[in-house]
């Protein structure tokens, strides 16, 4: 009997005869063999993108497009494909190393974040993993402890009311999603290719490892960081020529007006088959047991006695002040 074409794309011996053959995997090959397509769609949007750009100058909007995800969501080539036309003058990518014992103090893990919001007109600032870090990455990972993951889940929705939604910054707020098998299989194929292992961390080595964790992560900001005013769009991410296409439509709809130009040559309305809502997400994690086989709990990191001494210093002496939204000595 044939094999499956996904059983085929990941066996490691067709792959490791492939590379050696043509010096890319099978799965390489199978994309480049419709990229012809796919490119042209892509472009297509790209174009609109473009004219998106320039009606941002006269309507001076400000845009944030967070882009959250599982490791190998390939959420960095999505960003470049994306950005692909766009001036380097009008948008930056951000991505932070690991916070200090400063910056994870209460309100400066948002304050760390702030300080690269998009400060002039028209300008779009992607955040290559955002301020949901804390409830992502350091929750499953046991980086952070039980205070700072309970205050930032108290305090993110009112963070991005009070500092995007009222500041009049347009907010698009994405989730990329991958299934574990593809997550396996990708983190495998980064193994075959020299130039990729460079971008296996530690942190990746663990996904697979930590899955259940992330899973209860993200349920978890799903269900309580979903708003009307700031609400999640959930990509499909194993499909991510599609994905790119998804995100650009998501700043396009940020114009009202660019978008009903747009409307008339292209279809802006969210691929049914790729883009979901939280609640959608949650549904279909749902149905595919994602929920029913998560932890019940994280494993919180327990302070040392270094970091206590300078929590209690920080508390002690410092004092936040809403209205710059910064700390000064008491």
């Amino acid at each position: 009997m044939n094999k499956p074409l996904n059983k085929i794309v990941s066996d490691p011996k067709i792959n490791k005869l492939l590379m050696q053959a043509t010096g890319r995997t099978l799965e390489e090959l199978v994309v480049l063999s419709r990229e012809d397509d796919t490119m042209k769609i892509l472009n297509e949007y790209r174009d609109w993108l473009a004219l998106w750009e320039e009606a941002t100058r006269d309507t001076k909007d400000k845009v944030i497009v967070t882009l959250d995800w599982r490791d190998t969501a390939w959420k960095w080539s999505n960003i470049k494909r994306v950005t692909y036309d766009l001036p380097n003058a009008r948008f930056t990518v951000k991505a932070f190393p690991k916070p200090t014992s400063f910056e994870k103090f209460e309100h400066n893990h948002f304050i760390k974040y702030m300080s690269h919001f998009p400060l002039k007109d028209g300008w779009i600032t992607f955040f290559d993993r955002s301020w949901y870090n804390r409830a992502w990455v350091e929750a499953a990972m046991w980086f952070c402890t039980q205070e700072e993951y309970d205050w930032f889940m108290q305090n993110v929705a009112s963070f991005e009311k009070e500092q995007i939604i009222e500041q009049w910054i347009k907010f698009v707020k994405i989730y990329l999603s991958v299934t574990k098998d593809t997550q396996k299989e990708r983190l495998d194929l980064r193994k075959l290719r020299i130039r990729k292992r460079n971008k296996i961390s530690p942190i990746d080595q663990k996904a697979q490892e930590k899955w259940s964790y992330y899973t209860l992560a993200k349920a978890k900001i799903l269900e309580l960081t979903d708003s009307n005013i700031a609400p999640w769009t959930v990509l499909d991410s194993n499909e991510k020529w599609l994905s790119a296409v998804e995100i650009i439509k998501s700043i396009i709809n940020t114009n009202e007006e660019v978008s009903k130009i747009v409307w008339r040559k292209l279809n802006l309305v969210p691929d049914k088959s790729v883009v979901r809502t939280a609640k959608q997400e949650l549904t279909r994690m749902r149905k595919i047991w994602d929920i029913k086989t998560m932890k019940d709990h994280f494993h919180f990191r327990e302070l040392d006695k270094k970091d206590q001494v300078e929590l209690d210093w920080f508390k002690e002496n410092l004092i936040f002040v809403p209205e710059t939204y910064s700390y000064r000595s008491k």
